[in-house]
């Protein structure tokens, strides 16, 4: 009886697995490319009070996928 379970249990395995070689790792229909980049508006990348609280402006920006902030004290030299 135990050897009948083995054969089965390899058997479904090997069906499994040919069914996912043949149907799920095909490259036909997949074109895996970096999603171009999304223009933010003013309002989508308004700074919550929270990350103002904390000190986290330029993470937050980062995180949401916005344009960093431009430096007030870059012209001092």
């Amino acid at each position: 009886m135990k050897g009948i379970r083995y054969v089965l249990a390899i058997s479904w395995t090997l069906i499994a697995l040919g069914a996912i070689a043949v149907f799920g790792l095909s490259d036909d229909d997949k074109d895996i490319k970096a999603p171009d980049v999304i223009e933010k508006t003013a309002a989508e990348c308004e700074i919550p009070a929270f990350a103002k609280a904390i000190g986290h402006e330029d993470l937050w920006l980062k995180h949401n996928g916005c344009p960093p902030r431009e430096k007030q004290n870059s012209d001092k030299k």
